[in-house]
């Protein structure tokens, strides 16, 4: 959906203007924190831009005059903390929401998502780009930098590619991590991020790190919250006003887990409604993972009202110490809604003990300072961006007085209460449709192949959170010069944060070992293409976009298989007899290459387990080679947190009445025996097609726990 016209000039007259501009303070009256200007007036706008403010401003013949008497215009509500999708933007919108800040994921997508703002009804996004780690990885997307000499050569790259600011996973070891530090600080970038337990916050501050996420960086060394006291967190917050470094405390992620669960029909309207479908999931699985633990807990909701009061205490201790604190709300999180869950989280600042005009300055001014954007948001002033919201209610008398705006001015665009109720209808519209494509089949046109035999074809799809999510063609061809190549084609249906893709492959082996490797990715007008093979003791790759050369590469080591969520990569595996770890190609955004490490091992009923940087898989051969059944976990498998389960179910497999390409035999022998292997809890297996992958593919050593109540 489209923004309105937006008119040449526009003047909200009449109403209380508050313009979160800090006042001056009398020298002669007794030192005091400033409050800020506010009046009985107008705001006249033009071209997206704050032209003039004040209680006298004349208003232009020709202007648009809208009557705000009775209303009380503050700027547009700053979120520090989201994961930012763009089907989204009208719940934002509606909350008075008009610059979120996102901490990382799809790099392309999301710079792309920000870099076209201006005509949707969304909010100003910054945006990290690709969150910056180590192994695994926090996310498919992850930028992994494992040494100084990683961040040297590749955060140029991440930096070029025009991100707004550096967001680091904790896991990244410390001396890349201080480089990262140190090289985003040269070139003006910020860097935030959780603490790093290995780093400490004393270090962090000390090498130059701007902000943090979640008050958990606070905690003294080898403590926990629940038996932690207040006053232990004087020495770091004091380190963290002296550094004048910010934190996102997130005190909802705390608070969502105590609450009591509304009746399915709230649910529906107030959440649901506007969620695709796989948020749901996710959040309902949540919510049942928590009551499990409330049902085996007696103290669990105890635990979590203490963890609660002593992170509204910290809050206060903070703001009394004048440290920089900036809200956010870590939507679209289980129960974190996108928009209002930024009120949501000021509403908990004002049971910590804030003033109200105190939040509304954090949410505003004090973040877009803390955000590189003071002088263009966060105030009401002249060449200030138009982002305004008009209120009903006083915000100065409580935060629940920004829940529901009158209007909403989004980059100039005038959205009244009617417009705002429309959009978000027309995004219930639109979360219908995006369900109703999801319980439908994708369409999948069979792969390129090239001369040779097909000996074994099938079709499967891949689902995650009652979802569909991609299918997959595809075919083994026996070429007459004794080649084998694995063909596929994968087409993934995308939504508000992804377009839709289709992606062609080929692994080309001889004897066994990977020759070379085709790729073509369509998403929208781009396409791009990417080509290797083997030649003089080096696994070449060449990058071609839209026709035109981009760049090429080189590795000696010649690698397995390539890692792009294809069928093919596990049939290649069914022909070779290693175990153990391997070289795979992993194609990051863009196909810009690494090789990085798959550890194989095999357990009884010849099931196979995958570990890689970023996903555990469990999948099984049929007779004829093909696949029985493939389920994937992806997430952070290092805690156990954020999981996906990817299920891929196998609906078509012809051998024409052939053998096929039959898993070789002698991979028997390679089973697995360690007490360390994965588990053996088979599920059913299909007459004649071998075992099915068990339900859980994670080794026996660790079980999934829910998050315990805490502020991440």
């Amino acid at each position: 959906m489209s923004l309105p016209l937006i008119a040449e000039l526009v003047a909200l007259a009449g109403g209380t203007v508050l313009t979160m501009t800090p006042a001056a303070v009398d020298p002669a009256l007794p030192v005091a924190p400033p409050g800020y200007v506010s009046y009985v007036g107008t705001v006249l706008i033009e071209d997206g831009a704050i032209l003039e403010a004040g209680p006298d401003v004349v208003i232009p013949e020709g202007a648009e005059i809208i009557d705000a008497t009775g209303l009380f215009i503050i700027p547009g509500l700053i979120d520090g903390f989201v994961q930012f999708d763009g089907v989204h933007d009208a719940l934002y919108t509606a909350a008075g929401v008009t610059t979120v800040r996102d901490v990382g994921g799809s790099r392309t997508r999301l710079l792309e998502l920000r870099d076209n703002r201006e005509n949707v009804p969304g909010p100003k996004l910054l945006t990290a780009g690709s969150v910056l780690g180590g192994k695994p990885p926090a996310s498919p997307e992850a930028a992994i930098f494992e040494t100084a000499e990683d961040v040297d050569r590749l955060l140029p790259i991440v930096l070029g590619a025009g991100v707004d600011f550096l967001s680091i996973y904790p896991n990244m070891p410390a001396d890349a991590w201080r480089r990262t530090i140190e090289l985003g600080n040269e070139h003006g970038f910020q860097t935030w991020s959780p603490l790093a337990s290995h780093f400490g916050l004393m270090a962090s501050l000390a090498a130059g790190q701007e902000g943090f996420f979640y008050l958990d960086a606070l905690l003294p060394p080898k403590t926990e919250w629940d038996f932690v006291q207040p006053l232990a967190f004087k020495r770091n917050i004091a380190a963290l006003a002296e550094h004048n470094a910010a934190i996102v405390p997130m005190l909802h992620a705390t608070a969502q887990r105590l609450e009591a669960d509304a009746p399915a029909g709230e649910l529906q309207e107030n959440f649901f409604k506007y969620l695709d479908v796989h948020y749901e999931a996710f959040w309902r699985d949540d919510r049942a993972a928590r009551n499990a633990e409330v049902a085996r807990n007696d103290g669990y909701l105890e635990t979590g009202e203490r963890v609660l009061t002593k992170q509204l205490k910290v809050l206060k201790m903070l703001d009394d110490a004048g440290a920089r604190i900036v809200p956010g709300s870590g939507a679209p999180h289980p129960w974190l809604f996108p928009g209002n869950g930024l009120i949501d989280e000021l509403m908990l600042w004002e049971e910590a003990g804030l003033e109200p005009s105190r939040v509304l300055a954090a949410a505003t001014v004090e973040a877009a300072d803390a955000f590189g954007l003071a002088g263009s948001h966060g105030q009401i002033q002249p060449g200030f961006s138009a982002n305004l919201v008009c209120l009903a209610r006083d915000p100065r008398l409580t935060a629940g007085n920004l829940y529901n705006p009158e209007m909403v001015i989004n980059r100039g665009h005038v959205m009244s209460y009617q417009d705002l109720a429309k959009i978000k209808r027309t995004l219930a519209s639109d979360i219908k449709t995006l369900r109703d494509l999801a319980a439908m089949p994708i369409e999948v046109a069979k792969p390129d192949t090239p001369e040779g035999e097909i000996v074994l074809e099938g079709f499967l799809e891949s689902s995650a959170r009652q979802a569909r999510i991609s299918a997959e063609r595809w075919a083994i061809v026996r070429e007459p010069d004794g080649g084998v190549s694995y063909c596929g084609r994968i087409v993934t249906n995308g939504n508000g944060a992804f377009l839709d893709t289709d992606l062609s492959i080929v692994q080309r082996t001889r004897e066994g070992k990977l020759d070379s490797i085709f790729l073509k990715l369509e998403q929208g007008p781009d396409v791009l293409v990417l080509k290797g093979n083997w030649a003089g003791e080096r696994f070449h790759l060449e990058r071609r976009l839209n026709g035109i050369f981009v760049d090429k590469s080189q590795t000696p080591e010649r690698p397995v298989t390539i890692e792009v969520g294809s069928i093919t990569s596990l049939l290649v595996l069914g022909q070779i007899e290693r175990t153990g770890n391997m070289p795979v190609i992993f194609f990051h955004e863009g196909f810009d290459a690494e090789v990085i490490g798959w550890e194989l091992q095999i357990a009884e009923q010849m099931i196979h387990f995958v570990r890689t940087q970023r996903s555990l898989m469990g999948f099984a051969y049929t007779p004829k080679g093909g696949i029985n059944s493939w389920k994937t976990e992806t997430g952070d498998l290092a805690t156990n947190q954020n999981i996906m389960r990817i299920e891929t179910k196998i609906l078509e497999e012809s051998a024409f009445g052939g053998p096929g390409m039959p898993m070789l035999a002698s991979k028997k022998q390679t089973m697995t025996t360690s007490p360390n292997q994965p588990p053996v809890v088979s599920g059913p297996a299909k007459d004649g097609e071998g075992a099915a992958v068990p339900d859980a593919v994670e080794p026996t050593d660790k079980t999934e726990q829910p998050a315990p109540p805490s502020d991440g």
